[in-house]
């Protein structure tokens, strides 16, 4: 199976090259993410189970909900226009990540690729990320996954076709499988039977050493916020929907190479935040205590419209943050030292709060890293 993902991602990556560009930030944060230890879980099976025989008990009714009014920044001077304010409902319990793991895909789009945490959480961190589809099919795609001998059985989704063309997503895709069962942080705590909705932010600022910041470029940044995002949770207290609402949207700030401010409000459709199931990654194992987390940000880019023209070339190393405001506790579980990867201490997610445009700041769960788009680093 190793020798035959060498294959998988090295075959092809001619055919969806795209030209780099530069990348940064309302106030640029050229500062790389804090490196961590650690290499991946051998839990194959993925979850932990609440204690016990069967998952924690609820009575059936909603757990109570503590809404966070969240007070907004002050308006640009001379602005008449009153700020939004937020309302970010916290899930009762803990998610935990399973096996360290989180998704992305690479320039050619032969899988679904998951890869150790550690690996993005690292200086160098993840690499050859892709941006947005600009052409809704890629022709010759199934084409290509066949000749690197993808087999739907050992790798899930085999050729992954852009669900639109969205040329402004700065990442096609970012997943983090995280286990169905909700942990009660405290004793007694009802976890079953909750919706809650809240926010999630992305933070890409491109670092002052990426190769991709030209002569007279600046680097690039990329900030949204993703509103309206639904969490709930069953009778067994199992994680059982991910989903936006309607009348969702994403708000967006970004700054291009050539210095170009782009502030815009678009819709968010249905798929934007979704549950992957383990059945379309590689290496599942059978698993179906887990799945993968997953910002679909070509279908969630795909009504940008022109309004992100100037941000649809991102490329370079960028540091990169990624937090939940309606996650109240993630951790990643300790892990023994394997003869792949060395031991893992039990993590606390925090996610950096991340503020865009006259939005309030979300803050909450998550997770912080590097990223290559577009790009590998030099060798």
């Amino acid at each position: 199976m190793v020798e035959k993902k060498r294959i998988l991602f090295l075959l092809a990556a001619s055919a969806l090259l795209v030209s780099c560009g530069g990348g940064g930030s309302d106030t640029p944060n050229t500062t790389a993410a804090a490196t961590t230890g650690g290499g991946t879980s051998t839990n194959n099976s993925g979850a932990t189970q609440p204690a016990g025989t069967t998952p924690a008990t609820n009575t059936g009714t909603p757990a109570a909900q503590s809404p966070t009014t969240v007070t907004p920044p002050a308006t640009n001077a001379g602005s008449t226009t009153p700020a939004p304010v937020a309302v970010d409902q916290k899930l009762n319990g803990t998610l935990e990540v399973v096996a360290n793991q989180i998704l992305y895909i690479r320039r050619n789009r032969i899988i679904y690729l998951p890869v150790v945490m550690s690996e993005f959480e690292s200086d160098r961190g993840i690499v050859d990320v892709a941006a947005g589809s600009p052409v809704a099919h890629i022709d010759g795609l199934e084409e290509l996954a066949a000749a690197a001998g993808c087999n739907h059985t050992n790798d899930g989704t085999c050729a992954v076709q852009p669900p639109a063309a969205a040329p402004a997503a700065p990442i096609a895709a970012f997943g983090i499988r995280i286990s169905k069962y909700v942990l009660p942080s405290t004793a007694g705590q009802a976890v079953g039977n909750q919706t809650v909705v809240g926010r999630i932010a992305i933070d890409l600022t491109e670092r002052s050493d990426s190769p991709g910041v030209g002569a007279n470029e600046v680097p690039e940044i990329m900030r949204f916020v993703i509103d309206k995002v639904e969490l709930s949770t069953n009778q067994n207290s199992e994680l059982s929907s991910v989903k936006v609402l309607d009348g969702a949207q994403i708000h967006v700030y970004g700054r291009s190479a050539a210095g170009t401010e782009v502030r815009a409000d678009i819709p968010a459709p249905a798929g934007t935040v979704r549950i992957l199931p383990m059945v379309d990654v590689p290496d599942n194992h059978g698993d179906t205590t887990s799945f993968f987390l997953l910002l679909d940000l070509e279908t969630g880019f795909s009504q940008a419209g022109s309004k992100l023209a100037a941000l649809e070339n991102i490329a370079g190393h960028f540091a990169m943050h990624l937090t939940f405001s309606s996650m109240q506790e993630l951790v990643r579980p300790a892990a023994s030292a394997t003869a792949e990867s060395p031991a893992l201490e039990r993590k606390d997610l925090v996610g950096q709060s991340i503020t865009v445009n006259n939005q309030p700041a979300v803050s909450g769960a998550g997770i912080n890293g590097n990223a290559w788009i577009r790009m590998y680093p030099s060798q």
